[in-house]
């Protein structure tokens, strides 16, 4: 097995059973702030939406998933033909990422901090990190975990996560003919983390080539009945933006400066963040700990306020 080129950690949180342990309480009592993810469930998340694929369980998708892609197309305002599929844009990130770089290829990563996948990624493809001549540039947008919108990079060909783009309403979906490729997801607004579907939008020839790359039949067929289920009933993310605004005027007034967020989360720099996020675990309250930093899950206005009582007790 050949080395990889950079230190692989994982940077996915420890499971809720873990946590309840932890924290001495039922795994019914966790509330995480750290996935930022829907604090329930979407409507559609339902067993009806399933009994189609669950008739066809025994069977391969043969022929792919011939009404995702014009669903994500439609969606997005784009062709069928500009779409790749992926099992969460984890996958697709990581697709992207092998298909441009490899041995002795450098790829740039725009934003300092962002997703921590861009670098596993660009190790597993054999690359490396590095400004000098990349073979690829990636840019979060909105970024996590700072919740900002950056300038988009000039560089070509460029990746942009999009996985947050339903709350920001600012996409590069225009520029895919302009060697720009955006990843995005159904995790996030849409609620189906679980289900992992993720999606490129890319020029077509990039797309077919994508496809080409990518392993077969990359999504279950029971994920893909959830998608398009959720495809005909896209979210209304205004009292997520709503919640987060309200949540960023409370921390202030306890004495925190969050920074502004194009996203469902918030980031909160400030001294001894990591002690408080260690204190929060043990109230079986977990957010993301960062490095002076923690980010916090926009959840329901209930939630949020037990959060808020917990890291004012905390930092006390």
């Amino acid at each position: 097995m050949r080395l990889l080129p950079g230190q692989y950690e994982s940077y996915d949180a420890p499971p809720t059973e873990w946590i309840a342990r932890y924290a001495g309480i039922e795994p019914s009592e966790v509330v995480r702030f750290d996935g930022n993810t829907s604090p329930q469930p979407p409507p559609y998340a339902r067993a009806d939406a399933l009994k189609s694929a669950l008739a066809e369980i025994h069977a391969y998708p043969h022929g792919g998933y011939p009404r995702l892609a014009p669903a994500l197309a439609e969606y997005a305002g784009v062709t069928p033909e500009n779409v790749a599929l992926g099992a969460g844009a984890d996958d697709v990130i990581l697709l992207i990422v092998r298909s441009f770089a490899g041995r002795g290829d450098r790829v740039a990563i725009a934003n300092d901090p962002t997703y921590p996948l861009f670098r596993i990624a660009v190790w597993l493809a054999g690359a490396e990190v590095g400004d000098e001549d990349p073979a690829l540039t990636i840019c979060c947008r909105p970024n996590n975990p700072t919740g900002e919108l950056p300038e988009l990079p000039d560089a070509r060909p460029l990746l942009v996560d999009e996985a947050y783009f339903e709350y920001s309403g600012v996409t590069s979906a225009e520029l895919i003919e302009d060697g720009v490729v955006v990843v995005r997801t159904l995790s996030k607004s849409f609620g189906l983390a679980g289900a992992r579907v993720g999606y490129a939008l890319a020029g077509r020839d990039v797309a077919d080539e994508l496809n080409r790359r990518q392993a077969p039949a990359p999504v279950s067929t029971l994920s893909v009945a959830l998608a398009l289920a959720a495809l005909g009933s896209p979210p209304d993310v205004r009292p997520v933006a709503e919640e987060r605004e309200r949540l960023a005027e409370a921390l202030r007034r306890i004495g925190l400066e969050p920074w502004p967020s194009h996203a469902n989360f918030v980031y909160v720099p400030f001294e001894g963040a990591e002690d408080a996020a260690e204190r929060l675990m043990r109230r079986g309250l977990p957010v993301r700990r960062l490095p002076g930093a923690i980010r916090i899950t926009v959840r329901t206005r209930v939630d949020d306020d037990r959060l808020l009582r917990a890291l004012e007790e905390v930092r006390a």
